[in-house]
């Protein structure tokens, strides 16, 4: 009895019919895990990759188009930084243009198809005086226009199971030199004409 109890332990020991499936069953969750780790990745990279061209488009769109900021006062190292918190556009160091807000909605509409989640709350333009240019000519100074998303985020869809719900992409930044076209110089007192 001994004997035959012996054996059959061994033959079960020695039996590995049926082992697949406990591989399997290990191995199929880490696999699973790391297929949707690899998506989330190739998301997020996809929505930094969407964020920086908006950014590219964005300041494209906003040299070929009148200023949001009135740019008549700008001069050599002032900078006029212009944001559009609450539906209106406010800026700092000078004043928006008659058609501020108008420019504004179509600086977002140049930007939102390229990343829909975009808000104007994310964008900051902003105009610096440069050394190009005339200041007492007509046209101006040519001033650098940089467009700025701050706070894009991209909401996770498998980070969720580990507790992450967002990450937050660092602050895109474009520059590029402007047309002075549009910066009309006032009329030096004094000038002879």
């Amino acid at each position: 009895m001994k004997k035959i109890a012996l054996t059959t332990f061994r033959r079960f020991l020695a039996d590995e019919e049926g082992a697949f499936i406990v591989e399997f069953g290990i191995a199929f969750p880490v696999l699973i895990l790391l297929s949707f780790a690899l998506l989330e990745f190739s998301l997020v990279v996809f929505d930094y990759q969407r964020a920086a061209e908006a950014t590219r488009s964005g300041v494209r769109h906003t040299i070929i188009s009148p200023p949001i900021a009135n740019t008549a006062t700008l001069i050599v190292g002032n900078t006029i930084v212009c944001k559009n918190p609450e539906g209106t556009v406010v800026c700092d160091g000078g004043s928006p243009s008659v058609d501020a807000n108008v420019r504004w909605a179509s600086l977002m509409a140049n930007m939102t198809p390229i990343y829909p989640t975009l808000t104007s709350a994310n964008v900051v333009v902003t105009y610096e005086g440069t050394d190009v240019g005339e200041e007492d000519e007509y046209g101006g100074i040519f001033p650098l226009v940089t467009i700025e998303l701050e706070g894009v985020k991209h909401n996770m869809i498998v980070g969720h199971l580990i507790g992450i719900d967002s990450i937050e992409f660092p602050a895109f930044t474009t520059t590029v030199l402007g047309p002075g076209n549009y910066v009309m110089v006032a009329e030096k007192i004094g000038a002879k004409k």
